[in-house]
């Protein structure tokens, strides 16, 4: 492997919940199993699922999200004053949560999480986590939240405080891997969204999180900028020189269909910083042409040098467990593959 530690052959970390998982889910709503219960089935899938990625040679390794409900809730769970609002779903189908009391941490973010992992392997963990911005953005309300945060931003702010203590954290016990997604910059990006937090906001309170942090050359923080929403408007790229100027390790962009392709993100991406590329549909069964992906990895080679290059799907295979996957467990498997096989077409032997 580079020294660069990029992780070349990457998973977004939201995959395929197992069948068990789901059904004892199921049994714990139900009041016939036990939360402890619940968690050693999510320990033994975790297990199984660490033995899958080292099979398909995964540069860094996940818990596949299989002890959330989605892909907010390491932050939703943990901390006190964000509250379900069950007569609400988001877009997506997502569960609508907002923010009406101030913040306070209830337990660790994900650490706990992810002292299991690290347990369980010497290869390179991987945390994702929902960023600041992102969950400001959706779970500020008008009437309530506004009773403890003047505003979006100012929640913004609160949020970012606690996701820093966390990362700090999870490098100080050794992840080497942390990903941050925020989705509303593919609108950003376009010029779309943008209601309760400006761009400019956004980006601020994500750089806050990030920005000084101490680390050691082999960790890194990513930002995932979008999973391909927003494929269809013209890209400001005064707003992406601005946001890939943040102080994230790495920049993580949909590449997996000619929309994405031409939007040509992984080409601004700045010659310090690493550019993951999401070349396969997450969303899709069926495998992409060899030869157009390889062209369109060609083109981001052109302007980056290889050991700064990662690949992986487009997005996360199954974001919440309450919302069904696209794909089944097999079809993921082999859109994993798939990207494996690129990164051995490119790396050989050291990817």
């Amino acid at each position: 492997m580079a020294n660069y530690f990029a992780y070349r052959i990457d998973n977004h970390g939201d995959n395929v919940r197992p069948s068990d998982i789901q059904r004892a889910r199921k049994e714990l709503r139900a009041g016939e199993i036990t939360a402890d219960e619940l968690r050693e089935i999510e320990d033994a899938a975790i297990i199984d699922w660490i033995k899958a990625q080292r099979h398909l040679t995964l540069s860094c390794l996940t818990d596949g999200g299989f002890r959330y409900g989605d892909y907010r809730s390491p932050v939703l769970h943990s901390v006190a004053g964000f509250t379900r609002d069950p007569e609400r779903m988001g877009p997506g189908g997502f569960g609508t949560w907002i923010v009406d009391a101030p913040l306070k941490l209830k337990k660790p973010i994900a650490s706990d999480d992810a002292a299991f992992l690290l347990e369980q392997t010497q290869l390179p963990v991987k945390v994702k986590l929902p960023s600041a911005a992102h969950l400001a953005a959706q779970c500020y309300d008008e009437l309530k939240t506004v009773r403890a945060y003047p505003g979006a931003a100012a929640l913004g702010d609160a949020i970012a405080e606690l996701l820093r203590d966390e990362i700090e954290h999870l490098l100080e016990i050794g992840v080497q891997f942390i990903q941050l997604d925020n989705p509303d910059y593919s609108a950003h990006l376009v010029g779309r969204g943008g209601e309760l937090l400006t761009f400019d906001e956004a980006v601020q309170i994500d750089n806050a999180v990030v920005a000084g942090l101490q680390k050691e050359e082999s960790q890194k923080v990513g930002l995932t900028v979008g999973w391909g929403d927003d494929l269809d408007g013209a890209v400001d790229y005064d707003r992406v020189a601005v946001l890939f100027a943040t102080d994230y390790d790495k920049f993580i962009v949909p590449f997996h269909n000619e929309a994405a392709v031409a939007q040509d993100l992984p080409r601004h991406v700045p010659d310090d910083k690493q550019v993951g590329i999401g070349i396969v549909d997450a969303t899709v069964a069926e495998l992409e042409d060899i030869d157009t992906v390889v062209k369109r990895i060609e083109d981001v080679v052109e302007v980056h040098d290889y050991d700064r290059i990662a690949l992986l799907p487009q997005k996360g295979f199954q974001q919440a467990h309450y919302i069904p996957a696209a794909l089944t467990a097999e079809e993921q498997r082999k859109k994993l593959e798939h990207v494996e096989t690129f990164a051995t077409m490119i790396w050989g032997n050291e990817a």
